[in-house]
C-alpha cells in the first residue's frame, strides 16, 4: 500500500513537472530570444537550446530598446497609471461592495447585478460610447481620461469580489461586537472589518493593477499623443515598423513589461493565498 501511495505521488509529481514545463517554455522562449543578437534570434539553422550560446549572447538589446524608444516615459506612464487606477478602483469599491454586502437598501439587487453584468460586455462593444462621452468630457488624451476609464472599468469585478468577502468572510457578529463596545458603523469598519479584509483587497488591488498594467486597447483609443501613451502600446508601435523586426529587442521588451506585474504580485502573493481561499 506505501508503495502504491509513492508510485502514484511519483506519477502525480512527474505530470506537474511536465506539465510546468510547458507552461513555461514560452516564457524561457522568450528570455532566451531576448539574450541573442538579432542575426541569432532570426537563425533557422541556430539550434533549439534554452541558453543561447556565448558567442550570440548579449545583452544589448535590453539596452538598446530601453534607450532608444523611450522606454523610461513609457514604463513611467504605464506604472502612474495603473497604480492611480487601482487606487481609484478600491477606494469606491471597497464601500460599494460593503454597502451590497451588509445594507439593505431599494433597488440593492437591481444596481448589484447590473454593475456584475457590465463585466460580461466585450470591451470593444463599449469603445464608440466611451470615447463619445470621453471625446465630449474633453478626457481624450489626459492622464485623468486614461486613469478614470481604467478604474471604472475594473470596478464590477473588483465589487463582485470584495461583496463575496464581506458577506461569507467576515460574520456580522463580529461588527455587532464592536458597536456594543462604543465604536460607530464607520469605525467598525475602518478599525476591524477592512483589517480583516486585508487579503481580498489584496486579489482585488492584484486584478486592478493586472488589469490596468496589461491593458492596451483602452489606451490605444484614448490616446493619439505619444507622451501619454503606456508600456504596452509602445510595444505594439515597436512591432509594427515595416523595417527588418528586430526580434531580440521586441522579446526584451516583453521581459520587461512582463516584470513589473511579476514584482507587484510578489509583494502581495502572501495575501493572495489567504484572499482566494477566503473569497
Amino acid at each position: 500500500m506505501i508503495d502504491a501511495n509513492k508510485r502514484n505521488r511519483s506519477v502525480l509529481y512527474a505530470g506537474l513537472l511536465a506539465f510546468a514545463l510547458v507552461g513555461f517554455l514560452p516564457y524561457l522562449w522568450i528570455i532566451r530570444t531576448s539574450l541573442l543578437t538579432n542575426i541569432a534570434a532570426i537563425n533557422p539553422d541556430l539550434p533549439i537550446l534554452i541558453l543561447p550560446w556565448k558567442d550570440y549572447f548579449t545583452f544589448s538589446s535590453y539596452v538598446d530598446v530601453w534607450n532608444s524608444y523611450n522606454m523610461l516615459r513609457y514604463f513611467g506612464n504605464s506604472i502612474f497609471i495603473s497604480i492611480s487606477a487601482t487606487i481609484i478602483a478600491l477606494l469606491i469599491s471597497i464601500p460599494g461592495a460593503y454597502a451590497f454586502a451588509r445594507r439593505d437598501f431599494p433597488g440593492r439587487k437591481v444596481i448589484f447585478y447590473t454593475a456584475v453584468f457590465t463585466v460580461m460586455f466585450p470591451s470593444i462593444v463599449l469603445f464608440i460610447p466611451v470615447y463619445e462621452l470621453f471625446y465630449w468630457l474633453e478626457l481624450v488624451n489626459t492622464y485623468f481620461g486614461l486613469i478614470l476609464g481604467m478604474g471604472v472599468f475594473v470596478m464590477p469585478l473588483a465589487i463582485w469580489l470584495l461583496q463575496g468577502f464581506f458577506r461569507q468572510g467576515i460574520p456580522p457578529n463580529i461588527e455587532e461586537a464592536a458597536k456594543l463596545d462604543g465604536l460607530t458603523d464607520l469605525t467598525a469598519f475602518l478599525r476591524i472589518v477592512l483589517p480583516l479584509s486585508a487579503p481580498a483587497v489584496a486579489v482585488t488591488a492584484l486584478f486592478s493593477f493586472l488589469n490596468a498594467w496589461n491593458n492596451f486597447l483602452w489606451v490605444y483609443l484614448l490616446t493619439s499623443d505619444a507622451e501619454k501613451r503606456t508600456a504596452t502600446v509602445a510595444l505594439y508601435y515597436l512591432t509594427a515598423g515595416d523595417t527588418l523586426r528586430q526580434w531580440n529587442q521586441i522579446m526584451a521588451a516583453v521581459v520587461m513589461l512582463v516584470l513589473p506585474a511579476v514584482l507587484f504580485y510578489g509583494l502581495v502573493q502572501g495575501r493572495v493565498g489567504e484572499g482566494m481561499g477566503a473569497a
